[in-house]
C-alpha cells in the first residue's frame, strides 16, 4: 500500500536528512529573500503567494513563466506543509483540495485570464531535506494526486494529458470552445546551486502546468494564431533554453561540468523558420539537454551529487511541434492550435465548482463571484483539517 504524502512528509520533519551542499553553498540570495516571506508564519497567504509571484517574475528562465507572472496569469494555489499533515483523510483531502484549485484554476482559464497553474507545498522539511529516495517518493506522490493516476514511474512520459478550455465567441452569437493540453513539471529548492539549477524554486517544491496555445489564443485577443505567431512562440521558448543557469567557475566548488542542464543546437536545414537575429544560427527543430524535459519526475534531479558524472545527454528533445503542424500534427493540434470541444467536456471538466460559478448560466467572472470562489476553496479546505 502506498504511504499517503502526509507520512512521507512527517517522515522528512521527524528523521531529516539535511542536504549537506548548503553547508558550503548557501541558498541564492533571491531564494533566500523569498523563502524569508514564505515560511514566516506570521505571513498571511495572500502575502505569500505575492511574494512567490514576485520571484517568478524576477528569477525563473522560462519566458513564457515570467511573462505569465508579470501579467498576473499564473494561477497559485499554496499548500504549508502543516496544512498537509492536519488533513484527517490524509491522501483523499489532499487530491479533493488539489482537484478543487485545479478546476478553479480551469474556471478561470476558460475567460482566458490565466494560461498557467502553480501549486506549491512550502515547508522546512521540505526545503532542508538532501536529494533523495525520500524526497523522489513525495514529489512522486504529489504528482499521482495532482494527475489523478495511481502510479508515476521514473523517466517516463505518462500519456495521461491535463487538459484546460478557452471560450470563443462565435459568428453566430454562440460559444465555441478548445482545449489545450500540458503535462505538470516538478520544481524544487534543492536544485539551487546544483546543474538543475533551472529547476529550482523556494520554500520546497511545485508542480506546474503552463498551457502555452492557451498562452497563445489569449495574448493574441483569441483569434486564430497564424505562422508568424507560431514562429514568435518557438523564439520565446528558444530564448528560455538559451536562459538556461549557467554558473561560473569557483576555486571552493568546480565548474559545473553539465551547465547549461539545456541548451540550443547548431541550425540543421533551410527548411527551419527564419528566425530573429540573436537565434539565426540556432536549430528551431530540437535541443538537448541532461534530463528529459516531457518526464514528469526526473530521477537524476534526487541524487545528491551537486553535479554526477554520468548524466545521459538527451539529444532530440522537440521545438518543431510548435510551429510544424506536419511533422507532429497531433501534438500540434493538442498543445498549440487546440481541439475543438463543447460545452458537455467543458462542465465535466468543471463538475467540483459551485453552481453559483457555472459557465454556462454564469459566463461572466465579475469580481463579487471571484470572491465568492475563493471563499469556497479556502472554507473546503479549513473543512478538511
Amino acid at each position: 500500500m502506498k504511504k499517503h504524502a502526509a507520512e512521507l512528509l512527517l517522515d522528512l520533519r521527524l528523521n531529516p536528512r539535511l542536504d549537506k551542499l548548503r553547508k558550503t553553498r548557501r541558498f541564492s540570495q533571491d531564494m533566500q529573500a523569498a523563502q524569508a516571506v514564505l515560511l514566516n508564519p506570521k505571513n498571511t497567504r495572500a502575502q505569500k503567494i505575492n511574494a512567490y509571484r514576485t520571484w517568478l517574475i524576477k528569477n525563473q528562465p522560462c519566458v513564457f513563466g515570467r511573462l505569465a507572472a508579470t501579467q498576473k496569469r499564473v494561477f497559485i494555489c499554496m499548500l504549508e506543509e502543516n496544512e498537509i499533515l492536519g488533513m484527517r483523510k490524509g491522501d483523499e483531502d489532499l487530491r479533493d483540495t488539489i482537484q478543487d484549485y485545479r478546476q478553479l484554476w480551469k474556471r478561470y482559464a476558460l475567460e482566458g485570464r490565466h494560461s498557467s497553474f502553480l501549486l506549491a507545498v512550502i515547508g522546512e522539511s521540505i526545503m532542508k531535506e538532501a536529494p533523495g529516495d525520500r524526497l523522489k517518493e513525495f514529489c512522486r506522490r504529489l504528482l499521482e494526486l495532482y494527475m489523478d493516476v495511481p502510479n508515476i514511474r521514473d523517466d517516463t512520459i505518462v500519456p495521461q494529458r491535463e487538459y484546460v478550455f478557452l471560450k470563443l465567441a462565435s459568428d453566430s452569437g454562440g460559444d465555441n470552445f478548445l482545449k489545450f493540453a500540458t503535462l505538470p513539471n516538478i520544481f524544487c529548492a534543492q536544485g539551487d546551486g546544483r546543474w538543475w539549477h533551472d529547476h529550482r524554486c523556494p520554500g520546497g517544491v511545485i508542480i506546474t502546468s503552463n498551457a502555452l496555445g492557451h498562452d497563445l489564443y489569449s495574448r493574441n485577443g483569441r483569434a486564430q494564431i497564424d505562422d508568424a505567431k507560431k514562429v514568435e512562440a518557438v523564439e520565446q521558448a528558444m530564448r528560455t533554453i538559451n536562459n538556461a543557469y549557467r554558473e561560473k567557475p569557483s576555486k571552493r566548488l568546480g565548474a559545473l561540468k553539465h551547465c547549461p542542464a539545456t541548451f540550443l543546437v547548431p541550425k540543421g536545414t533551410d527548411a527551419e523558420p527564419a528566425l530573429k537575429k540573436d537565434l539565426a544560427a540556432f536549430s528551431a527543430d530540437h535541443y538537448e539537454g541532461y534530463f528529459h524535459t516531457d518526464h514528469l519526475l526526473p530521477s537524476v534531479f534526487f541524487r545528491e551529487e551537486r553535479d554526477p558524472a554520468d548524466l545521459k545527454l538527451y539529444k532530440d528533445l522537440s521545438l518543431r511541434y510548435i510551429f510544424d503542424s506536419r511533422a507532429d500534427p497531433q501534438d500540434h493540434k493538442e498543445l498549440v492550435a487546440g481541439v475543438e470541444s463543447g460545452w458537455y467536456e467543458v462542465k465535466r471538466n468543471l463538475d467540483r465548482l459551485p453552481s453559483f460559478a457555472d459557465p454556462e448560466s454564469t459566463p461572466e467572472l465579475t469580481p463579487k463571484i471571484e470572491g465568492q470562489l475563493k471563499n469556497w476553496a479556502a472554507k473546503r479546505l479549513k473543512e478538511r483539517m
